[in-house]
């Protein structure tokens, strides 16, 4: 449904063939629209998820609906909820491609009950930021080195969250207990505001990351565009948990997953963003190809050092002993 209009549209998508991608979070709402809509224009796309069932019956599903796909939609094991299972997808991904010219960090988790993993990070946080972290890191020697070739456009582009105004007010990325926060005011860690908090707090990391592995990539004269993405209102099975019986009328002022998608592809793909890249490198991007203005907290360039720092710490730890 929606009240919708915009500015960029599917068919606006340029050609991609001979291009590869990584798109998490794949196998549903705006994770699965971004996939389809890149390997519609031609890129190889790799599914970054954690059920190779789910994602099997949705590529035979695709292919079935649009026969062009038949290679292109290709599952990638991924759990973002483990630093090792990114790590494991990147070895395997490099073992089957030479190049990659796109990742679109799009996986979350929201409206859970807090739980640490196995690693010792907030499940949270994990899948929304630390995987994407991991999984993106253990890349950028593919990606840096696809950037080298003729006529390349490599983007890193993370789906963050206008809720990300709702971290803590007392989020600063200091020690690595921020990454096992409840986000919580009280004894209470579950519920609407815990939820939300814990999902903001994780989505401003997004964009901290964004910020941080762009200045990085300029420093050592990578040309690479990094973007965050806010999606917009969507109409997902998060969206429905969070909104609950009020979620039928809301609906109808939500957009569709495809409308959703909108804002990263344009991102991933718009010729425009490589024409004007000092004004996208970085950006926090909304509906539809506009620039956001994000928190203050967002635009801290040293907590974005120091998020980028304890980042780098929790995955030597668990690399080394299994946990932080």
């Amino acid at each position: 449904m929606g009240i919708f209009q915009s500015t960029f549209k599917a068919s606006d998508i340029p050609a991609l063939t001979g291009k590869v991608a990584i798109v998490t979070g794949s196998s549903s709402g705006i994770g699965v629209q971004t996939a389809l809509q890149l390997a519609l224009h031609g890129a190889k796309v790799y599914m970054a998820t954690r059920s190779e069932e789910k994602t099997s019956a949705l590529i035979q599903r695709l292919e079935g609906e649009h026969s062009e796909l038949k290679g292109r939609l290709v599952w990638l094991k991924t759990d973002l909820s483990s630093v090792k299972s990114c790590q494991d997808a990147a070895k395997e991904f490099e073992s089957k491609e030479e190049r990659l010219d796109l990742i679109v960090n799009n996986g979350a988790e929201a409206m859970t009950p807090f739980a640490l993993t196995d690693e010792g990070v907030s499940r949270t946080f994990a899948v929304c930021h630390l995987g994407h972290f991991a999984l993106t890191t253990a890349l950028l020697p593919l990606l840096e080195r696809t950037a080298k070739l003729p006529d390349a456009d490599v983007r890193v582009v993370n789906v963050a969250s206008l809720v990300h105004t709702s971290a803590p007010a007392t989020t600063d990325f200091v020690t690595l207990e921020d990454f096992k926060a409840t986000c919580a005011t009280g004894p209470k860690v579950d519920g609407l505001f815990p939820y939300a908090a814990r999902y903001g707090h994780s989505k401003l990391a997004n964009i901290l990351f964004t910020k941080e592995l762009q200045k990085r990539l300029d420093a050592d004269g990578v040309p690479i565009i990094t973007l965050a993405v806010h999606p917009g209102s969507v109409a997902t099975e998060g969206s429905k948990k969070f909104m609950g019986f009020l979620f039928p009328i809301a609906e109808w002022f939500f957009l569709t997953p495809l409308q959703g998608a909108l804002t990263s592809l344009f991102c991933a793909t718009s010729p425009k963003v490589l024409a004007e890249k000092n004004k996208y490198k970085a950006a926090y991007v909304v509906p539809y190809g506009q620039i956001g203005k994000e928190s203050d907290k967002a635009k801290d360039v040293e907590m974005a050092g120091r998020l980028w720092a304890l980042s780098e710490q929790a995955v030597k730890e668990i690399d080394a002993k299994g946990h932080i």
